[in-house]
């Protein structure tokens, strides 16, 4: 069963596609700008019934930290190249054949490969003193969460999924699952994808997402010929940039300093979604946006409902550590 595996190479495809953004750029929108005048680009991916705006790990600000740790993000890229091979064993168990010896060997390694960059990637993000690289790994656990499963248990998992492969290419019998596994609970919940409808994350469907390659505005709407409306989005393209950089030491706050951060991340977030949401109203949001925005996510195994409680429930987590944190010193 590779369910537990497509869960977790989900939560690295999703972090990777959204930190090398390739999806759209914002221009600050101004007709009357000096043509000597330099202007700020910035990039960003998302998705949602009107285009999920840039907040999250769609935010097209990047902390220095976040740009330090891109190294090792692009390690992800390469982590699900496994998947086709993974899936041909799958399909050669269905119909009960035996998989060739050196594919799964292929795969067993692959696995291995994806889990130790997972495990050194979340280890530099959880370490991390900025806020978003920190937000980064804090989704990755909420994500797993929605799954019932921990970051140590899908490691566990994963790895012995890949010396159950190693064992059948070697003809040799599999090793006993990990402690804490339960063989039972993986049949069950398999079962009851297939009975209610849903399918687990799947790789071949993340590889088969389109990116987005359009731009949520054209620049030509005639909302933007509001100064008010051009300086609302500039203001708010500025304030969430020095947010950003301001979370840059938000390991060094104390409680209360963090709950207040988290404040004004909700806050940015709000501003974002009722800007997009006036455009979305007035027709002016680029529908070829939204449809790419929405067949990424879709391919993603998410809807616009599930990344925004995913999103939430990273938040959550961020300001219940905060709180213990609080209790801890009082």
């Amino acid at each position: 069963n590779m369910m537990f595996s497509n869960t977790i190479i989900t939560a690295l495809f999703v972090l990777s596609t959204a930190w090398h953004p390739s999806a759209f750029t914002i221009n600050p929108i101004n007709t009357h700008q000096n043509p000597t005048q330099t202007t700020t680009t910035i990039t960003t991916k998302s998705s949602l019934q009107m285009a999920l705006t840039p907040v999250g790990p769609f935010c097209p600000f990047r902390s220095t930290a976040a740009l330090d740790m891109e190294p090792h993000m692009e390690s992800l890229n390469t982590s699900p190249d496994f998947a086709t091979e993974m899936g041909r064993i799958q399909l050669d168990m269905q119909v009960g054949e035996t998989p060739d010896p050196d594919r799964l060997r292929l795969v067993s390694d692959g696995i291995n490969s994806a889990v130790d960059n997972w495990e050194n990637l979340l280890t530099r993000l959880r370490s991390s003193a900025d806020f978003q690289t920190r937000e980064y790994a804090k989704l990755t656990e909420a994500h797993l969460a929605e799954h019932g499963q921990t970051t140590a248990e899908i490691a566990g998992t994963m790895r012995w999924q890949s010396q159950c492969m190693g064992a059948m290419a070697n003809g040799t019998p599999p090793p006993m699952p990990p402690p804490g596994l339960d063989i039972m609970k993986m049949m069950e919940e398999a079962k009851s994808y297939e009975s209610s409808g849903k399918t687990p994350p799947s790789m071949s469907a993340m590889s088969a997402a389109e990116k987005i390659t359009t731009t949520p505005f054209k620049g030509d709407e005639p909302a933007f010929d509001s100064d008010t409306v051009r300086e609302e989005y500039e203001a708010i393209c500025r304030d969430h940039n020095s947010l950003i950089n301001m979370g840059g030491s938000y390991a060094n706050f104390d409680a209360m300093g963090k709950l207040a951060f988290l404040d004004q991340i909700d806050a940015i977030e709000e501003r974002w979604d009722i800007f997009f949401a006036r455009f979305s109203l007035l027709g002016q949001l680029n529908q070829e946006f939204v449809k790419q925005c929405n067949a990424f996510l879709s391919g993603m195994g998410l809807d616009e409902q599930q990344f925004r409680a995913l999103l939430k429930s990273t938040h959550k987590l961020m300001r219940e550590e905060a709180e213990r944190e609080r209790n801890m010193i009082g």
